[in-house]
């Protein structure tokens, strides 16, 4: 048999050819198997934080929820008035995020939500719905949000700027507690731990930019989120808002931890009128309770003697209740009503008091919302109305809804605008809010009319002077031929609006009218050669025959009055 050469042959490097081949499609395709798993590893992390956030959350609300409960108290007063202002820091932070996630993840129509059949223990399909993060691998998503080709987009300098200032404005908030307690209760809060991790979590170079693994400067922003897998950048916002309740929690925590266990003592205890509403209407249930200092359920008077407005009260119209007595009784009159007596207590043989002295207030029901138009006493068909809205003896101005009857109400920030469907002589306007845990409503009448006709002009721009050629308005053929047709809102018409003119006649002298579509005498080859040539002195007719007027998103019909002009 003779021996080989050494040399491979052909077909031999063929083969070794597409070994080598599938060697490299295996290595790439267990390389792209381990960086989806990596993938689908930060979205679980990032689940995982998520609902730890959620959980962080639950504590906070109980922590502002005793500092508020206990605002009476020297030791929470100060906190209360002022952490309003953090919890408006926090929510607004954590809200920018949120919305930032929900966009890239909106950018699938699926949101990326898969569905996964298994079977369960009993050999039942079922359908399980998860995020398939797996796909999450692009970076671009997040590259067009935040980067352009010279530098940062407004949304990406929003985020450095929300990254930046967010110490400056928890801090501002925590000296603003300490400088007022230093000068009345002296707490002395301690904020130590809470600014450290503040100031660790959020930390921004003074001088925008971070030394990267090579050593070379780079931008702040750049550095932390261009050319990030989708996941990677989702994950890194999920930390920012963990890093935003963290350190809400820890500043919440060391003012309960400072202040719960500071009791009132059992000498300063007083008797107190607690209310869950802040008036009462006439012929309504008054609920008041009297309550003393710490309030002690198995506290109970051996005898009570309260007078409301020197009228004693009866046996029927009170019952001690977990500790608290409860006042059941109907006033018929408004006012403000004075409780007043005593609470008597057997002490081995001897008899203690309580004095009662405090007043609550019983209002008329509120009846009747005010609703006040701005412009005219009229609401016009077509045009946005703005309206002033008011209901009297409703304090939650939240509960305040307004709505129409033949027409809608448009809302835009804290205005209202009333706009009537076409063809109705009439339009409601119904106030509802709820006060006493009552629902009140309220419906008001108001005229409707059709806007009255536009004022119909030509329209130039010279030199950047706006002029107006109206009705017996010398002009010249130029500014006739290239002027704008359109029509204005009547002198002394307090809306502000626009009229689009949309097709019109002119008649030049005897000669015959011409019709022209759109708002340019220009766009009529006919009317241009009728005015070309008249003469001096010719008279021009303008009559418009289709125009619509446009107030915000409204748009609807309108007339424009016919002008006349002369030729000059």
């Amino acid at each position: 048999m003779a021996g080989s050469s050494g040399k491979q042959t052909r077909s031999q490097k063929l083969r070794q050819n597409m070994i080598n081949m599938m060697y490299l499609v295996f290595i790439a395709m267990l390389a792209l198997q381990i960086s989806k798993e990596v993938l689908a590893t930060l979205g679980l992390l990032s689940e995982d934080m998520e609902k730890s956030t959620t959980e962080l959350k639950t504590s906070i609300d109980n922590a502002y929820n005793i500092i508020d409960q206990n605002s009476n108290q020297d030791y929470y007063k100060i906190p209360s008035e002022e952490l309003p202002k953090l919890k408006e820091i926090t929510d607004d932070y954590f809200n920018f995020i949120q919305s930032l996630k929900d966009s890239l993840i909106g950018l699938d129509e699926n949101n990326y939500m898969i569905e996964i059949e298994y079977l369960d223990e009993n050999r039942n399909e079922k359908v399980s719905e998860r995020r398939d993060y797996q796909v999450m691998d692009k970076s671009n998503y997040l590259d067009e949000v935040f980067f352009i080709n010279d530098g940062v987009t407004p949304k990406g300098q929003k985020f450095i700027e929300y990254f930046k200032g967010f110490p400056a404005k928890v801090e501002s908030v925590l000296d603003s507690i300490k400088a007022r307690d230093a000068r009345t209760v002296q707490s002395n809060y301690g904020f130590s731990t809470a600014l450290s991790n503040l100031s660790l979590r959020f930390n921004y170079p003074e001088n925008d930019q971070v030394i990267n693994r090579d050593g070379i400067k780079e931008d702040w922003l750049y550095y932390n989120y261009e050319k990030f897998p989708l996941v990677a950048s989702l994950s890194k916002f999920t930390k920012i808002q963990s890093d935003i309740r963290s350190v809400e929690y820890e500043i919440l925590n060391s003012l309960v931890s400072k202040t719960k266990d500071r009791q009132l003592s059992f000498d300063s205890k007083s008797t107190l009128l607690e209310t869950d509403k802040q008036a009462y209407y006439t012929n309504s249930t008054v609920d008041a309770k009297v309550v003393v200092g710490n309030t002690d359920s198995s506290f109970k008077p051996d005898r009570v003697d309260l007078k409301v407005d020197n009228i004693q009260l009866k046996e029927t119209e009170w019952e001690v209740i977990d500790g608290k007595i409860k006042l059941n009784k109907r006033f018929s009159s408004p006012g403000i009503k004075k409780i007043f007596g005593y609470l008597f207590f057997d002490n081995n043989g001897s008899t203690d008091s309580l004095l009662v002295d405090t007043e609550f207030y019983v209002i008329p029901k509120p009846n009747e919302a005010i609703v006040s138009p701005l412009n005219m006493q009229v609401f016009y068909i077509g045009l946005r109305n703005e309206i002033k809205v008011a209901f009297p003896g409703i304090a939650d101005l939240t509960s305040i809804r307004v709505n129409g009857r033949n027409g809608s109400i448009i809302k835009s920030g804290s205005r209202y605008f009333a706009a009537p469907n076409a063809g109705v002589n009439s339009m409601d306007v119904v106030v509802s809010g709820r006060a006493n845990e009552e629902n009140l409503t309220s419906v008001l009448n108001f005229r409707v009319e059709d806007a009255p006709p536009g004022r119909g002009s030509i329209f130039e721009r010279v030199g950047g002077q706006d002029i107006n050629y109206v009705n017996s308005s010398k002009v010249s053929k130029d500014a006739l031929i290239y002027g704008t047709v359109r029509g204005e809102k009547p002198p002394g018409f307090l809306y502000d609006y626009d009229i689009n003119v949309e097709a019109f006649q002119i008649t030049v002298g005897n000669l015959p009218t011409r019709t022209v579509q759109g708002n340019k005498i220009e766009n009529s080859n006919e009317a241009v050669r009728d005015i070309r040539g008249s003469s001096r002195g010719s008279s021009v007719t303008v009559t418009v025959l289709k125009a619509t007027k446009i107030d915000g998103d409204l748009k609807s019909p309108t007339n424009v009055e016919p002008f006349v002009l002369t030729l000059e």
